[in-house]
């Protein structure tokens, strides 16, 4: 009877110790939070400021460390700042009081920089006659369009890279192009209206070109 007491007793003590010890074994929880103006398809537009936290229930959390893009391991002692375009791999550690250790990654993208853009041929103060630039006609130049033309523009993102080109007739949308070369047919029109065109970068950066005042005869 006394060797089962003892046995029981035992038996009690390793479970409740293993129990303790289990739960013991409970990482610390990191949390990570990003502020800044956030753009299209996971993409910011602008410098962020990235705060770290930790927390543990059963303990107290002894350290708390991040490095960014595989540099050294630093303290985490203040928000961390990211002001230039680009990719950042952002690593986090933390240890609690019963050593027991927690990571936590994350990948973050910049792109503050809209695309470029210009037309490829067309320029003001020029006429084209059936596609072919010629000379002005009269001083002021103008910009005349006689017959068919189709507008070609070069557009460029070298970060999130370029997502479509839109083209303008005065105010109003006439042709959409995602893929290059990015191009506009015009098609039968007569009057005086800007022609403008509008590259967007997947990030959701825009940037225009405009030629005013453009005289098109293309009856």
């Amino acid at each position: 009877m006394k060797r089962a007491v003892v046995l029981l007793t035992v038996f009690l003590l390793l479970f409740t110790f293993g129990c303790l010890e289990k739960k013991e074994r409970n990482p610390p929880l990191i949390s990570v939070s990003v502020d800044g103006e956030e753009g299209e398809n996971g993409w910011y537009t602008g410098s962020l400021t990235v705060s770290i936290n930790a927390s543990d229930n059963e303990s107290t959390v002894k350290e708390l460390k991040y490095r960014v893009n595989g540099d050294m391991w630093k303290d985490y002692r203040m928000p961390v700042h990211l002001t230039k375009d680009g990719f950042y791999f952002i690593e986090c550690y933390a240890k609690d009081g019963n050593g027991n250790e927690a990571f936590y990654n994350a990948t973050l993208k910049i792109d503050a920089t809209k695309p470029t853009i210009n037309f490829t041929e067309f320029e003001e103060g020029y006429v084209y006659w059936r596609g072919k630039k010629a000379p002005p006609l009269r001083i002021p130049r103008d910009t005349m369009i006689i017959g068919d033309y189709t507008f070609t523009v070069n557009a460029q993102d070298g970060l999130s890279g370029c997502k479509k080109v839109e083209f303008y007739l005065g105010g109003t949308l006439v042709h959409e192009d995602s893929e290059p070369p990015y191009e506009w047919e015009l098609e039968r029109t007569f009057g005086v209206y800007n022609i403008s065109a509008v590259a967007y970068d997947y990030a959701g950066n825009y940037n225009e070109i405009m030629v005013e005042d453009v005289q098109i005869f293309n009856l």
